[in-house]
């Protein structure tokens, strides 16, 4: 054991020393901002403003779509973060048919609505001062733990008109597998395919062009990733097509991808009706499995109750490694699949013949189906939830080392289509390696946009603002509070926590966060019901993990008081008592 985690650590260095602390992965902190604690209530925060300006944002569709296309362009523009500056006489001259906007921001601001509000708002304004009228298609917004590594990327497409439909979708990660180095090629191809994949999920599955979106700290990282890039490109057939990048010295991959579709895209949602299967093309919930496995060479502890209750840690790395296989390669053949049960572009949609919707099963985990329910003003109904492993997804949850097992990364597709549709469906996937196609659910009916689940799935999902987005058949929604994410010098923080935060699993989870802070010291309960923490490392880090207390996601945190003193080097470890 002592020799895998030494290979680990040194392995975590490397990438400390590239400014990306591996370990807030590890203990579920999304490198995305929250969709639904931060991005949606930040665009509800901004609405009344963005209605008076020149822009058009498209609703909840996680790629852009353009009809009556012929040839594109696409013009790169980077600006600076907080500090935006766009030049709307420059928006005037490109007059974009629509722009894709990626965010990276620092998580100081990625954790409050206010904060990213100010932001994005600021950012809209100047682009919606602009004669041209812009369309905002794909958001994308992505947080750094590094000050002055923030930046907007619009890719603004300019279409001429013709007679097909274009797709246009960006994505990035910072890394997938902490485990190999970041020059591996693996970490390029699961970044793209991850982009792929919205296009995939629409039927595109030819004549696609990539255009790389990466950074990093260093010159030779950096021209590895564009080899990488090259390589995927000729691996698959895709154009790999170089644009201005963002050159702030952050570790950054992923791409904005573009293609043509000459059918109708599977976005009849007012078609979807009673009796409509849901199909998914594999489990999912991929990175609660690589999240535990993180988090078990991080905390030698859980390694151990992880072995003793669940697997040999060797096998989970065998489990870890056939997923990122899983991962890397693009879903072309799937998409292939699904353009065959689309209608030509202009045609009609007929339930006996063709696919009514399809979703990307990626980072919101089973609250795609919520999407697609709330779309389609149609109730959905789960009856089984396939995940990869089970056992590491409900140990995953278990020990909050994610708060969302089912959550994944270029994931399963889902589709949704009529029973006989679906039966052919099944046919055609059937064979196509890493495809292991299941009918997990079906459309209930017309109503509200509920998802009904199996009540197990609570062994899944211990994010309670999550869990009251579900209708089960048990009372999971008792003492519900809204989450919010969590995520120099020397300092001692001494602090006690009050509310309900005994008996509840803080404790360990306080200490998993200050190991992945580097910081040393102990967590205790108190006889009054309190819980003690003292905390020694670096201000930032001690701070981060003051931040991380206030907005835990387990139990309910009502007061914290602290105090900051001189640095003292009390401990070797950080405890729990």
């Amino acid at each position: 054991m002592s020799d895998r985690i030494t290979a680990f650590r040194e392995r975590l260095n490397r990438y400390m020393s590239l400014g990306v602390n591996l370990l807030s992965l590890a203990i579920g902190c999304s490198v995305k901002v929250d969709l639904y604690d931060v991005l949606y209530p930040a665009l509800s925060l901004m609405k009344d403003e963005l209605s008076r300006l020149n822009l058009e944002i498209q609703h909840r569709e996680d790629v852009a779509v353009l009809s009556k296309v012929g040839d594109y362009e696409l013009i790169r523009r980077i600006y600076g973060i907080p500090s935006v500056k766009v030049d709307p006489g420059d928006v005037d001259r490109i007059s974009p048919d629509v722009a894709l906007v990626l965010l990276q921001v620092h998580q100081s601001r990625a954790s409050s609505p206010d904060e990213f509000a100010k932001v994005v708002l600021e950012l809209y304004r100047q682009l919606g001062s602009s004669r041209a009228r812009v369309r905002i298609g794909k958001g994308h917004s992505i947080v750094s733990t590094r000050q002055g590594a923030e930046f907007a990327l619009l890719d603004y497409i300019r279409a001429s008109p013709g007679d097909r439909y274009l797709l246009a979708n960006n994505d990035t990660i910072q890394i997938i597998d902490p485990t190999e180095d970041p020059g591996n090629y693996r970490q390029v191809a699961t970044a793209v395919s991850n982009a792929l994949n919205d296009l995939f999920i629409k039927g595109v599955y030819r004549d696609i062009d990539i255009y790389p979106v990466y950074d990093a700290p260093t010159d030779e990282l950096r021209e590895q990733l564009l080899r990488n890039y090259t390589d995927f490109g000729r691996r698959w057939g895709f154009n790999i097509i170089i644009k201005e990048q963002p050159s702030v010295n952050y570790l950054l991959m992923g791409s904005t991808v573009i293609g043509y579709l000459d059918k109708e895209p599977p976005m009849f949602y007012d078609e979807v009706r009673q009796g409509f299967k849901v199909l998914v093309t594999r489990p999912f919930g991929e990175l609660a499995i690589i999240s535990t496995y993180l988090t078990a060479h991080v905390d030698e502890e859980l390694m151990r109750d992880f072995e003793s209750n669940v697997m040999s840690i060797g096998d989970l790395e065998k489990l870890k490694v056939k997923i990122m296989d899983i991962l890397s390669k693009p879903n072309v053949e799937v998409a292939r699949v699904i353009n065959k049960y689309l209608p030509e572009v202009g045609g009609k949609f007929r339930p006996e013949e063709h696919i009514a919707v399809t979703i990307d099963i990626s980072g919101p985990g089973i609250f795609v189906f919520k999407e697609i329910a709330e779309q389609s003003n149609v109730d959905i109904r789960l009856w089984d939830v396939p995940l990869i492993e089970p056992r590491v997804n409900e140990y995953a949850a278990s020990r909050y080392i994610i708060t969302d097992s089912t959550a994944g990364t270029n994931g399963a597709i889902a589709i949704v289509a009529s029973d006989d549709v679906i039966n052919s469906i099944i046919r055609d996937l059937r064979g196509i390696e890493g495809v292991e196609p299941m009918v997990i659910g079906e459309v209930i009916g017309k109503g509200s946009g509920r998802l009904i689940v199996p009540d197990w799935i609570s062994k899944y999902i211990v994010n309670k603002s999550l869990l009251s987005k579900l209708v089960t058949n048990v009372d999971l929604l008792k003492d519900l509070r809204r989450i919010k994410p969590t995520c120099g010098k020397l300092v001692r923080l001494e602090a006690r926590i009050y509310g309900k935060v005994q008996g509840v699993g803080f404790r360990p989870m306080i200490r998993r966060q200050a190991l992945s802070l580097r910081l040393t010291g102990y967590a205790r309960n108190l006889p009054d019901r309190t819980v003690e923490v003292v905390a020694e490392g670096g201000e930032s880090e001690v701070m981060a993990l003051l931040e991380w207390i206030r907005s835990s996601p387990v139990g309910v945190v009502e007061r914290v008081d602290y105090r900051l003193s001189e640095y003292r080097g009390e401990f070797n470890d950080f405890n729990i008592h």
